[in-house]
């Protein structure tokens, strides 16, 4: 995942939940959650990930999608207008 969320249009759950997001200086209006699991099954990775969203809902963002994949879980957010 790359370093700069503006241009890869993604950040880490754990980003997420340990404030090292400025989801304020973000300038995109969707953005997703990405979360892979270095051992267990991606399930694992569902509250890390769900805590993310919770914090960006309280921000003013929606959960417009979520799937999961081999080991990553990626949850796709929305700013509400």
């Amino acid at each position: 995942m790359a370093d700069d969320p503006a241009h890869s249009l993604t950040v880490s759950a754990r980003d997420v939940v340990k404030q090292k997001f400025d989801v304020h200086a973000y300038p995109h209006r969707h953005l997703a959650i990405v979360q892979v699991g270095k051992i267990g099954t991606p399930d694992s990775q569902i509250p890390l990930v769900m805590s993310a969203v919770e914090t960006l809902a309280q921000a003013g963002w929606e959960l417009t999608g979520f799937t999961m994949a081999h080991r990553t879980v990626v949850a796709v957010m929305r700013r509400q207008a």
